[in-house]
């Protein structure tokens, strides 16, 4: 059985994914970058992006955060992020829903949204 690393993506709201993946793609500040399994421990920075989950050689989940944190250890690594959505589930009808009372900041990332979707 091939090594997988555990993910987890958290919001000040909730736990919005947890699951093991054989890798992980997140928009670090400096850059893109993918975590592997027994990847050297780190701690980052992360802007507005796209997080990809691999397994297979395949993107199987994707994600899009408002910055954050990224907790890499080689056995696990965890988002924290301002705000997140799950590209795979979310629609355009439940982001204009969340657009109506947004804030600024808020509008801005679901424009971002609409946009990787």
């Amino acid at each position: 059985m091939a090594e997988s690393i555990n993910i987890e993506i958290v919001t000040p709201f909730e736990m919005l994914f947890t699951d093991t993946a054989d890798m992980v793609v997140v928009p670090g500040s400096e850059g893109v970058f993918g975590v592997l399994p027994r990847h050297a421990a780190t701690l980052a920075n992360l802007q507005r992006g796209e997080i990809n989950v691999y397994n297979n050689g395949s993107i199987t989940r994707r994600f899009f955060i408002d910055g954050g944190v990224a907790d890499v250890l080689p056995e696990r690594v965890i988002i924290l992020a301002e705000r997140a959505v799950d590209l795979d589930s979310v629609s355009i009808q439940q982001l204009e829903e969340r657009a109506v009372n947004a804030t600024e900041s808020e509008a801005s990332f679901i424009t971002a949204v609409k946009k990787a979707i």
